[in-house]
């Protein structure tokens, strides 16, 4: 089976990333890439992320989105060109990210992923919630793309729970978020749906941008609006374990 792999190339280097994606996993080697890099260079990731990202595979709808939401380009290739493969084997201007391997502070409420921004870089107030058929909360997380623009309250929330949990998203739960997904966040929560006709998204307020129109979630009966939280009743379980 050939390893999925992603790449792209800037001021002469090559960036890339490769990773061997389990079913309903929140990551992939398009989303490791462009992670990595947000975290590793976010001073110029945004200028970095404006090349076209390549992949060897077909590219899910988490992988769309994020490209969406914090890239520009993509195109499939059967695989790197030999110029490339060479540069990556022998690390010749050719820089191999792995979102899993950077250290980064906890993602959840209460924690900032950056102390040494300034508050306007800082992160929007966005939170979400996963709740059981039941109504009881099963994880919960913040916005913190300040510095990393992939880190929004859901992609914080899908990779928690896979951290904790290694399942996809159960059926029968809803995930509630104060702000409309964009395609990044839809498309990643698509990915990880145990079931997708048992299943509910609910945000209260809408995105006002256009680039929400891309979102599968647009396309799927999934996704609903709640206008008022105080309408969503959920309690902690004593076990519950804050990120």
């Amino acid at each position: 089976m050939t390893l999925a792999m992603a790449w792209l190339e800037w001021n002469g280097t090559v960036y890339w990333s490769q990773y061997s994606r389990s079913a309903f996993e929140p990551r992939s080697a398009v989303t490791s890439l462009i992670e990595g890099i947000w975290q590793l260079l976010p001073g110029s990731a945004h200028f970095i992320l404006r090349s076209r990202i390549f992949m060897n595979y077909e590219p899910t709808e988490m992988c769309r989105g994020m490209i969406v939401v914090c890239g520009k380009r993509m195109a499939r290739l059967p695989a790197p060109p030999d110029d490339i493969l060479r540069r990556m084997r022998l690390k010749i201007d050719a820089i191999e990210v792995d979102a899993l391997t950077v250290s980064r502070t906890s993602r959840s409420r209460g924690h900032s992923s950056s102390s040494a921004f300034s508050l306007p870089e800082l992160d929007r107030s966005i939170e979400c919630w996963l709740l059981s058929r039941e109504g009881r909360l099963l994880v919960c997380a913040i916005n913190t793309s300040g510095r990393n623009r992939t880190q929004h309250a859901e992609m914080n929330l899908l990779q928690l729970w896979w951290m904790r949990e290694k399942r996809p998203l159960p059926a029968g739960s809803r995930l509630i978020t104060t702000l409309e997904p964009c395609p990044m966040c839809a498309g990643a929560i698509w990915e990880c749906i145990e079931r997708t006709d048992d299943f509910r998204v609910q945000y209260v307020s809408p995105d006002p941008g256009t680039v929400v129109n891309k979102s599968v979630l647009k396309r799927s009966a999934l996704l609903e609006q709640c206008k008022n939280l105080d309408q969503v009743v959920f309690f902690q379980d004593s076990n519950f374990k804050e990120f």
